[in-house]
């Protein structure tokens, strides 16, 4: 009874609002205005009158939610019974089921066209078409100038275009913007039952609510991954009977391959905020910037043994993150603590999740000036239904709905209670570094993937100028150590300053390193002492001139005669009206030009690929240079040619005479033709889900290379022939390859096929025999004394770490390159690998199969290594290709494609699919 009472309490000051509230009213008529630019659209409904002030009446909280595990009762302030309650429009109390997508938004859609405070948008589209969605609640008054508001908000987030007056103006006068973000983890499925929790409660609450909404704009975005979550939930109903099984070994609480988690193409999404590959990111991120919240806030779940986590964070802490969003996030965190406390429910703080890696729905919003907060429930994909925990205990979706929102509730309600000191620090905190302050990050623009390093950034919002004419300007390499130098940049250089609203995101994502503390790092190295898993939640380096295999550079300050970024349309130039003439050269351009090659391949269009450098006149064509000859080629080639180039801005150059092409001749032996490729990819159970997707998007979407998807389960009843290349991405192997599908690969590499296989899958290789690079091996310990002086052995206790792996997390390693390969044709410069794990491949020593090996002394260039790791790391193999009968095997030791933005290294294995079989590196028998 004591407990009964103080859940009652708790929630009664929880829900109902403490000294500001907490809700929201009713909707209206049919919305004409946007809620966000761009693509969001608001969809048309009927006017209808807002509902007269009328019954409000206590709602039984059993309307709302399923009964709790523990028997708590939620009480909810006085709801308006107009607005319909979830329970009655969904057939069932929120929590006895999972809802399906269609359903959630059919309901907020109810909700919406029932309630004048509350107004829905579509923002995007997943890849399987569903819609994404964005609700905006407030009170009726802001609701009827919301685009003013909206647009009066991005005038704050540009504080350095007002003045002093204008900036506090703004301050006392807006609404803050709490963006509420649900079930960015398909399989992390209660959150977007809480938000339709959420939604109700706002929409229908009475009593202070009304009054807190006219301090902010509530933005839910119930369902951040519809794809995934779908692929969940009707896999989970697959597998349950006719009442939930709480049984931790019942199949319901385990997922088929490849799992709801990630979106369509197996990406996980929050880890892309900052690498924008996937276009839900990039809706979602115009979005975004159409608002600039104040307060960004990302729901997940996590193990089902756990209990609830918010801030504030465990270390490390983005340095870039202002002090002021800290100190707010420990406000936030105490505001849930106490609701939590009112209610015994037990939580954590500081520990696990970090605040670190700028690609996070709590970190990414944080280094754009807002308070980024991750919430995180216990359940995840194992949670179902109902699951019994070992200590007795029962853990229900509706329990995970309540927690979620109990916190979301508070969130809302200290939002409101400090709205203008929260617009005061946002424009605070967007204010950048002051010109004499500033640094300047540079990079030209004769690069392969210079241009993509500039679009990348302008689609974040950040500001990329380009020199308007050669400058001579003081500045240092972006390497460890550089000193500064008088450096001449050609006109056209990028650059991108941190003096402007967006500077410290510039500075996380453009800078080499982001410190760690020294007790933070201290306490690693003890715990790997004590073969302790290390507390890294994440990568240590992203910086992108390194992903991009930029040479950059920083000035100080500011930097004169800049212009805006220029369009960069591409196109064909020298021919007479755009004729190609004797043909066609394109030098490499990252990406593009592998779009191109795999569009030529489909067309049928005759090409050859340069694998040594050439010349025509002054201007010089590396390795990876494509020749597309007028000769042998349909009639209108210079009609397609013109359309290609353009439609994927490259850069072509015609050409009206072979002979005066110096160095490699257009029709050398070094300049072999391409033919098409056909290229298997295999997916299921035993390859890892995110490496096989990112390998997916970048053949299917980046590139548009012909492809079969095959499942790895059926291998043994394919037929390999019908394939030149075949992809295995990281996995682990063993237990999910017949032996008999294991032969007939074997059989068809040495008969001229060529595999490439990438992470665990080289170890899988070696371990039968399939090749003949080696992996890094502990020397053998012994227990006998009178052994362990000989070369081979040794104690396990003198071993020590030298007898372990040692686990780095994800930095970067300068290489140095085989230059004459036909793997690294386009390569400007050696490209940096990023490197996470403990998997160490030994060199051979021959330069023919040394494809990419890490540099002999301190390779590490980004981020963090355990000095032991880098020293194993140093000359070890990062890339290898070997003969194996007729055919060819071609190693990765880490993701030539990490998360679809290390583009540093996909040349390799482009050059490997695109190429590999028309230069000599396999084929099909």
């Amino acid at each position: 009874m004591v407990r009964r009472v103080a859940v009652v309490l708790v929630l009664m000051l929880a829900l109902a609002g403490g000294r500001r509230g907490a809700a929201l009213r009713a909707t209206p008529a049919a919305a004409s205005t946007e809620l966000s630019a761009g693509a969001a659209r608001v969809k048309p409904r009927p006017p209808a009158p807002p509902p007269a002030a009328g019954p409000a009446t206590a709602t039984t909280p059993a309307r709302l939610l399923a009964p709790l595990s523990e028997g708590e009762v939620l009480p909810l302030p006085p709801l308006d019974e107009r607005v319909p309650r979830p329970d009655a429009f969904l057939g069932y109390p929120l929590g006895a089921r999972f809802t399906h997508w269609t359903r959630i938004l059919a309901y907020l859609q109810a909700v919406a066209a029932a309630s004048d405070r509350v107004r829905i948008v579509e923002y995007g589209r997943t890849y399987e078409g569903r819609p994404l969605e964005l609700i905006a609640i407030s009170s009726p008054q802001n609701l009827a100038r919301l685009d003013a508001l909206r647009e009066e908000r991005l005038r704050l987030a540009d504080p350095g275009s007002l003045s002093r007056d204008e900036r506090e103006s703004l301050a006392r006068s807006l609404p803050a913007a709490v963006w509420l973000a649900y079930g960015i983890h398909g399989d992390e499925a209660s959150s977007s039952e809480a938000a339709m929790a959420v939604a109700y409660v706002l929409a229908a609450g009475r009593g202070d609510l009304p009054e807190i909404l006219k301090s902010v704009v509530v933005l839910i975005d119930p369902l951040s991954n519809p794809d995934g979550r779908e692929r969940y939930v009707r896999g989970y109903e697959e597998r349950q009977g006719a009442e939930p099984d709480p049984h931790a070994a019942a199949a319901e609480h385990f997922q088929p391959w490849p799992g709801g988690r990630q979106n369509h193409y197996l990406i996980d999404l929050n880890r892309d905020w900052a690498w924008a590959s996937q276009q839900e990111s990039r809706a979602r991120i115009a979005a975004y910037r159409s608002w600039e919240p104040q307060v960004y806030v990302d729901f997940h779940e996590m193990g089902s043994e756990s209990s609830y986590f918010f801030p504030p964070p465990s270390e490390p802490v983005n340095n870039r993150i202002e002090r002021r969003i800290l100190s707010w996030i420990d406000t936030f965190g105490r505001a849930n603590a106490e609701a939590f406390d009112r209610l015994g429910w037990v939580y954590f703080k500081s520990e696990n999740y970090d605040l670190f890696y700028p690609g996070y729905g709590d970190s990414y919003p944080s280094l754009r000036g807002a308070v980024g907060m991750t919430y995180e429930m216990a359940g995840g994909g194992r949670g179902g239904l109902a699951l019994s925990l070992p200590d007795g205990s029962a853990l229900t979706l509706a329990d995970r709905v309540a927690h979620h929102l109990t916190t979301s509730l508070a969130t809302v309600r200290t939002a409101a209670a400090n709205a203008h000191r929260l617009l005061a620090d946002f424009a605070a905190n967007r204010a950048g570094a002051a010109p004499e302050a500033a640094r300047s990050f540079l990079w030209t623009a004769d690069r392969p993937e210079a241009r993509a390093l500039a679009d990348l950034l302008a689609l974040h919002g950040i500001r990329v100028r380009q020199l308007g004419g050669n400058a001579t300007l003081k500045a240092k390499r972006l390497t460890r150590g550089a000193a500064a130098e008088d450096r001449r940049f050609p006109a056209g250089t990028y650059l991108v300053s941190t003096a402007q609203p967006l500077g410290n995101l510039v500075d996380a994502l453009m800078d080499l390193d982001v410190p760690m503390s020294p007790a933070f790092l201290e306490r690693q190295r003890g715990r790997l002492e004590q073969n302790l898993k290390p507390e890294f939640y994440d990568i240590t380096a992203w910086s992108l001139p390194l992903a991009y295999n930029l040479e950059a550079w920083v000035a100080p300050g500011e930097v004169s005669g800049a212009r805006a970024l220029a369009p960069d349309p591409g196109g064909l130039a020298g021919g007479a009206g755009g004729a190609a003439g004797l043909g066609v050269l394109v030098r490499p351009q990252g990406l593009a030009t592998y779009r191109l090659e795999a569009e030529l391949q489909k067309r049928g269009i005759r090409h050859r690929v340069a694998l040594a450098s050439l010349t025509v006149g002054a201007a010089e064509y590396p390795t990876g240079t494509l020749f597309i000859p007028r000769h042998g080629n349909p009639a209108d080639l210079d009609k397609e040619l013109v359309g290609l180039l353009a439609e994927g801005q490259i850069a072509g150059q015609s050409v009206d005479s072979s002979f005066e092409v110096n160095g490699t001749s257009l029709g050398s032996a070094e300049m072999p033709s391409v033919r098409p490729v056909r290229v298997g990819l295999l997916s299921g159970d035993g390859v890892d889900a995110g490496s096989f997707g990112s390998l997916w998007h970048l053949l299917d979407r980046q590139i548009g290379l012909r492809y079969d998807r095959l499942d790895l389960a059926r291998l043994s009843h394919v037929d390999l022939s019908d394939f030149d290349a075949i992809v295995l991405p990281d996995g682990e192997y063993d237990d999910h390859v017949p032996e008999k599908a294991r032969q007939a690969l074997d059989a068809w590499i040495k008969d001229g096929g060529m595999l490439v296989a990438i992470g665990e899958a080289v170890v899988w290789l070696q371990d039968h025999q399939m090749t003949a690079i080696k992996k890094w091996e502990p020397p053998k310990a012994t227990d006998d004394p009178e052994s362990s002086g000989s070369e081979d052995s040794a104690t396990a206790e003198q071993l020590g770490l030298a007898g372990r792996a040692i686990f780095t997390p994800g930095a970067a390693l300068a290489t140095r390159m085989q230059r004459h390969h036909p793997l690294t044709a386009g390569l400007a410069a050696p490209p940096a690998v990023l490197y996470e794990g403990s998997r160490v491949l030994r060199a051979t020593g021959d330069p023919q199969k040394d494809v990419l090996v890490a540099a002999d002394e301190h390779p590490v260039i980004a981020g963090f290594a355990f000095p032991e790791a880098e020293q194993r790391l140093s000359g070890s193999l990062l890339v290898g290709e070997e003969s194996r009968g007729k055919g060819t095997v071609i190693l990765f030791a880490e993701d030539p494609d990490f998360r679809l933005f290390w583009r540093a290294t996909a040349p390799i294995l482009l050059n490997a699919l695109l190429y590999g079989p028309s230069v000599g590196l396999g084929g099909p028998p």
